[in-house]
């Protein structure tokens, strides 16, 4: 067997060959959106956090002059 009957698969190579590409480029932008929602997920968390924080002091200093 060489090389050529083993990329043209039996006349099936093109079928297989763009299935193979099209599963590599779905599974790779799958992972970039993952990362990208990922992030501003991170961000949006933090953002949170700060606000709660920032209440937290504003209910805390309420407390004291009041």
């Amino acid at each position: 067997m060489n090389w050529q009957e083993f990329f043209s698969m039996g006349d099936h190579g093109l079928y297989v060959w763009w299935s193979y590409g099209l599963t590599l480029l779905t599974i790779l932008l799958l992972l970039l959106l993952f990362n990208v929602y990922r992030r501003k997920l991170l961000v949006k968390i933090k953002m949170q956090q700060q606000e709660q924080s920032l209440k937290a002091r504003v209910v805390k200093t309420e407390n004291v002059s009041g």
